[in-house]
This record gives structure tokens, C-alpha cells and sequence, in this order.
């Protein structure tokens, strides 16, 4: 029989942040997950950046949420000895006239983060209307997080690869026991699949699938990350991710593959640079209304959490969202 304090489901960003923090806290835990080549974490593009939406705008809350995102990286990078933040700047290709005049406007206006004129390599890029910088973001690597933070629960035999079955829950009292762990307490750190939850079955949660590609393009400095109707952001192993979109009504997780075309057809007139595809990804994202994160305790049994719905701005407003989790449990 496994005894420990949290019982958490899911180990994508949300169920590892959480887990981290709860652990620096002094509290055992115990994940488990089943290892998904959809995980959104995976797919995602993992950046961390001060700015929301299409204008550029400086989310209210950046003051606070980027220097605590850098401070949990930097503190779980050297606890597992790995490297996983850089910092990096977004050149922004205009792809219209409208989309130079708003950035330059926003400048002009005081913005904190945006220059209007940068220096890039000509030969690499076609840019007829000019490119713009926003400075400072970071890129996280999240495959090495992931695989090292699961590494490092299994040294501690608090990790194990599995389905999670809601009939082979029981919650007696104070006690939830799943199978042979017993646990004070279990919190749900789904993902998408969170949207079944029996024991948080009114929520507003809904879901989208996004496709993202895997480029190697072997002369493209991975000093930046390059935007116009997309991105492609450096990656690891020299390689750059590349995406998204948002398609909402689905029966599949296949490849989109006119996406794909499209894709390629507008890297093909944008950059001069020779690339391949290495690899197309496919993965569901969990959306709930007002893009609001989920950090919730079932009324009925009081030691049922869940913790989701971190967002597009994940890896920003993950390690706050996660802090504020860990003493929302234990308070």
C-alpha cells in the first residue's frame, strides 16, 4: 500500500508545476499519468511573454507573473541540473500596412517592449513592409522539464504510468484510496479530458485541437523567435516549432494536412532559408469560458481538487497559478 499526501492526476505543466510546488513545501506527493504524444504541454509552443492578443497589449498582470515564471524555472532547472529557460526577442514581420502602423503606434505610445526597427538578416527573409522587436521573452524547454521531472518522481517511487479509472476511486471520509495509493487528498490535473470529470461535471470546459510542426531549417538563428500569421520558435536540438491553429469541430486527432500545405506554402514566400519537416503534432487543448484557469475544490467531498485550464498563456501564469493552487490545498 502507497500512502502519501496529494494523490495528483496528470503530470502536463499544470500536475508538474503543482507537484514541484507542493513538494518544496514539505508535502508528499504521488502522480500519475498516462505518457501522450497529444499532450498539450508537449505541443505547445512554450513561451513565456508579457503581452496578449493581436494589438500587443501588456497584460495587466505581467509584473507579477513573469518574474515568479522565471524564478520557478531557473529553481527547478538547478534541482534537476538542466537548462530549460533562454531568453530570446519576437521580430515581427508586418504582414500588412495596418499591422506596421498599429505597432509603430504602440511604440510611439510608450510601450515598454516593442522597438519598431531591428536589426535581421535580409538574405534570410522577405519583408517588404519592415520588421518590429518585442523584447524581453523566453522560451521554456518542456519535453526536458517533463521528462526530468517524471524522471525524478520515479527515483522517488512517486510516479506510475497509468490509466486513471473513476470507478476504482473511493473517498471514505478524510481518506481517498485509488486502487493501493491512499491519499489525504487527489487533485485532477487532466488536461482536456478534464471536460468528464464526474466530480466536476458543471463546469463551462469545452475543447479545441491545434496542429503545430517540427522544422529544421539549419541556417535560421535560434537567437529569436520569428511571428507573422504564425511562429516559429526555437526548439531543442536546433530544430523550431512551428503553429498553430484553432479548429474547434473535430472527430480526430489525425493531421491536419491542408494546414500543413498552407503552411509550408507561406514559409515558402516568407523564408528564403531551405527547411524540413521533421515532424506534424496534433494535440486537444482544454478551454474554458472566459479563458479562466480552474483552481476548485468539490463541495461535496472536500478533498477533491482540480487544477486546469492554465491557457495559451501557460507557461507565463503556470507557476503563479501553481503557487496559489499549492496553499489554496493546504490552507
Amino acid at each position: 500500500m502507497t500512502q502519501t499526501d496529494l494523490l495528483i492526476i496528470g503530470q502536463g505543466m499544470a500536475g508538474t508545476l503543482l507537484s514541484y510546488e507542493l513538494m518544496r513545501k514539505g508535502i508528499s506527493v504521488f502522480v500519475m499519468d498516462k505518457k501522450n504524444e497529444n499532450n498539450t504541454s508537449l505541443v505547445a509552443s512554450a513561451v513565456i511573454h508579457p503581452l496578449v492578443g493581436k494589438n500587443w497589449t501588456v497584460a495587466k498582470d505581467a509584473e507579477h507573473i513573469i518574474p515568479i515564471a522565471l524564478e520557478t524555472y531557473k529553481s527547478i532547472g538547478e534541482f534537476l541540473d538542466a537548462d530549460l529557460v533562454r531568453q530570446k526577442s519576437i521580430l515581427i514581420f508586418y504582414k500588412d500596412k495596418l499591422a506596421a502602423t498599429n505597432f509603430k503606434q504602440q511604440k510611439a505610445n510608450g510601450h515598454p517592449y516593442l522597438e519598431v526597427a531591428c536589426a535581421y538578416q535580409e538574405a534570410h527573409w522577405n519583408a517588404p513592409l519592415g520588421v518590429g522587436e518585442v523584447s524581453p521573452v523566453y522560451t521554456v524547454d518542456a519535453q526536458n522539464l517533463l521528462d526530468k521531472w517524471r524522471a525524478y518522481l520515479q527515483t522517488r517511487n512517486a510516479y506510475v504510468e497509468d490509466v486513471f479509472q473513476f470507478e476504482d476511486l473511493k473517498i471514505v471520509n478524510d481518506k481517498v484510496q485509488y486502487k493501493d495509493i491512499v491519499a489525504d487528498k487527489i487533485v485532477f490535473c487532466e488536461g482536456a479530458i478534464g471536460r468528464y470529470n464526474p466530480y466536476f461535471s458543471a463546469l463551462s470546459f469545452t475543447h479545441n485541437r491545434g496542429d503545430a510542426l517540427l522544422l529544421s531549417v539549419p541556417q535560421l538563428s535560434s537567437e529569436h523567435i520569428y511571428h507573422k500569421d504564425f511562429r516559429l520558435v526555437p526548439h531543442r536540438n536546433n530544430l523550431f516549432w512551428c503553429g498553430s491553429n484553432y479548429i474547434w469541430e473535430y472527430d480526430s486527432l489525425a493531421p491536419n494536412i491542408e494546414w500543413r500545405t498552407h503552411i509550408e506554402k507561406e514559409l515558402r514566400t516568407w523564408l528564403k532559408l531551405p527547411f524540413e519537416i521533421v515532424n506534424h503534432w496534433v494535440a486537444e487543448r482544454p478551454t474554458t469560458a472566459g479563458q479562466q484557469s480552474y483552481l476548485l475544490q468539490n463541495q461535496e467531498h472536500k478533498n477533491v481538487y482540480f487544477f486546469n485550464g492554465l491557457g495559451t498563456r501557460g507557461f507565463s501564469a503556470g507557476p503563479s497559478l501553481a503557487k496559489e493552487m499549492s496553499s489554496f490545498i493546504n490552507k
